[in-house]
């Protein structure tokens, strides 16, 4: 497969993945169907980047890997905070 079409494809995999892990973040109940869905959006997330660094499709852009990564953080960062906050003294 072409590099650039990757590319292109885990851009917006990583973007449709992340934004479904964000919204898990909705009800508790639904952070553990959204940890999964984040561990797929880190991994496009990943190769996009990659893929820009490497070939430098568009130079002076960032790549939309990175969002895709921000989204895909968050419930894991949600899932961390009530740990923490509701930890038991």
């Amino acid at each position: 497969m072409n590099p650039e079409r990757w590319y292109k494809i885990s851009g917006y995999l990583s973007l449709v993945f992340g934004l479904t892990a964000a919204l898990s973040v909705y009800k508790i109940t639904l952070v553990y169907y959204g940890i999964p869905v984040a561990f797929v959006g880190f991994i496009f997330s990943g190769i996009n980047i990659f893929l820009q660094t490497k070939h430098e499709f568009e130079p002076g852009k960032f790549a939309k890997g990175y969002l895709g990564m921000f989204l895909s953080s968050l419930p894991l960062i949600f899932l961390m905070v009530m740990i923490f906050k509701f930890k038991p003294s």
